[in-house]
C-alpha cells in the first residue's frame, strides 16, 4: 500500500488507501485514485490518437477511470459527469494547467468510450489487465462459465432462453481464482462449447502454470478436453453429460495401437503417455486424446470433489452483476457487445486496484 502525494493550488496532500479500511460508503473515486494505469494510458495514447498535439485536454488515465465510475454507478454519460463532486474530480486528476477543476462533457466521455477506444481498444485493455492480475495473484485455478445478460421481455433483438426463463444475450467469462480475466459476448441461444477456443487462445499467451481448470457440462466435448490439455498443460474438470460412457478408442490399448502406426513419425508404445498424446494430437487424432482424458476423469474416484471447485464462479458472476449492471436493457442492439465489454473491463479495474494495494479479499459493496 503506497502513499500518494498530490499538489493542489500549491498545497501538498498526502493520502493512503489505509485510510479507507473499515469504512463504509466510500466513493469509488478513492479506490481508483490508488490505481496505477500509466502503461495502459500510454498504450491508448500510442495506438488510438493520430494527432497528439491538441487532443490531450484531459488525462487519458482520468478518462478511463471516469468510464469505470460511469459503469459502477450505472448512470448515463451526462449524469455521470453531474455526479462527480469537486473532491472526486481531484481524486481523478481532472485539473487544468491553472489548477482549476475541469471535467469533460458527457458527449466527450461517450466519444472516448465508443469511438476513440471502441470494442478493439477495450478488448486489448482487457488483456493488459489480465496480464497484471495473473502476475499479482497467487491463485492458479481457472474457471470458465457463461452467464445471462438479461434483456427486456419486450426486446425484439434478444432470444428467449428456456433454461434461464428470460430474453437474454450471453457473456462467457473466465476467472483465475475470483479475479476476472476474459469475456466474450454471444447471442442468448449460443452454445457454450464453441466459445472455449477463444478463451484458450487468450490464456495460452500468458504461459500460466495452472493447477486446475473447471468448466460445466456445457463444455463437455472430446475436442475441448484435448485442447485444454495440449495448450494449457492441465487436465480439465468438466462434468460429463448424462449419457456419457467410457469410450473404447480412449483406452490405453487403442492409444498404443495408433501410436504404433505412427512409427515413421517417431511413435513408440514405450513412450511416456504424455508424449503419446502429444503425438496423436499433432497428427489429427485430437478427438481420441479427448476420449482418453475424459475416460480417466470419469474413472477418478476424487472427481466429485474436483467438481466443487467450479461452484465459486456462480458467486463471482453474481458479484460482478451486483457491482456493475451487467445486462443489455435499454441498450441498442449494435452497442450491446461494446458496453458489455466496457462493464466487464470496469470490474477488472476495480479488482486490479485491490490487488495492486495487496488487498486480495474483494469488498466493493462499500463503495458508491
Amino acid at each position: 500500500m503506497e502513499d500518494i502525494y498530490t499538489v493542489y493550488k500549491g498545497v501538498l496532500f498526502e493520502d493512503s488507501i489505509r485510510n479507507d479500511i473499515g469504512k463504509e460508503n466510500v466513493s469509488v473515486c478513492r479506490l481508483l485514485h490508488f490505481l496505477n494505469i500509466d502503461d495502459i494510458a500510454q498504450h491508448v495514447e500510442n495506438n488510438h490518437y493520430s494527432n497528439k498535439d491538441w487532443h490531450f485536454r484531459y488525462r487519458i488515465s482520468s478518462m478511463i477511470k471516469l468510464t469505470v465510475v460511469k459503469c459502477f454507478r450505472n448512470l448515463s454519460f451526462n449524469k455521470t459527469i453531474s455526479s462527480i463532486s469537486d473532491e472526486e474530480a481531484l481524486l481523478l486528476h481532472f485539473v487544468d494547467d491553472n489548477g482549476d477543476i475541469s471535467l469533460p462533457t458527457g458527449a466527450t466521455l461517450h466519444h472516448f468510450v465508443k469511438y476513440r477506444l471502441g470494442k478493439k481498444g477495450f478488448q486489448y485493455i482487457m488483456g493488459m489487465i489480465a496480464e497484471r492480475i495473473i502476475k499479482l495473484t497467487k491463485a492458479r485455478d481457472l474457471k470458465t462459465d457463461s452467464t445471462p445478460l438479461e434483456a427486456s421481455r419486450y426486446d425484439k433483438h434478444s432470444d428467449y432462453n428456456p433454461h434461464y426463463g428470460c430474453k437474454m444475450d450471453k457473456a462467457h467469462i473466465t476467472l483465475i481464482g475470483v479475479f476476472p480475466l476474459y469475456m466474450t459476448y454471444t447471442n442468448g441461444l449460443a452454445n457454450d462449447s464453441p466459445e472455449l477456443d477463444k478463451h484458450i487462445d487468450f490464456l495460452k499467451n500468458f504461459n500460466i502454470n495452472i493447477d486446475s481448470y473447471a468448466l460445466d457440462s456445457g463444455y463437455d466435448s472430446f475436442e475441448n478436453h484435448a485442447d485444454i490439455w495440449y495448450h494449457l498443460k492441465v487436465k480439465p474438470t468438466i462434468p460429463p453429460k448424462c449419457n456419457a460412457v467410457i469410450n473404447m478408442e480412449g483406452t490405453i490399448e487403442r492409444i498404443n495401437h495408433w501410436v504404433n502406426k505412427m512409427w515413421k513419425k517417431g511413435g513408440s508404445i514405450h513412450m511416456p503417455i504424455a508424449k503419446k498424446l502429444e503425438l496423436l494430437y499433432e497428427n489429427g487424432r485430437s478427438k481420441q486424446v479427448g476420449m482418453y482424458l475424459r475416460n480417466k476423469m470419469m474413472m477418478d474416484e476424487k472427481f466429485e470433489e474436483k467438481i466443487k471447485t467450479r461452484q465459486p464462479i456462480e458467486r463471482s458472476n453474481r458479484h460482478i452483476k451486483g457491482r456493475v449492471t451487467f445486462d443489455v436493457r435499454k441498450i441498442q442492439k449494435n452497442s450491446r457487445e461494446i458496453y458489455s465489454i466496457v462493464r466487464f473491463v470496469a470490474y477488472q479495474f476495480m479488482t486490479l486496484a485491490n490487488l495492486q494495494n495487496k488487498i486480495e479479499k474483494i469488498n466493493l459493496a462499500r463503495y458508491f
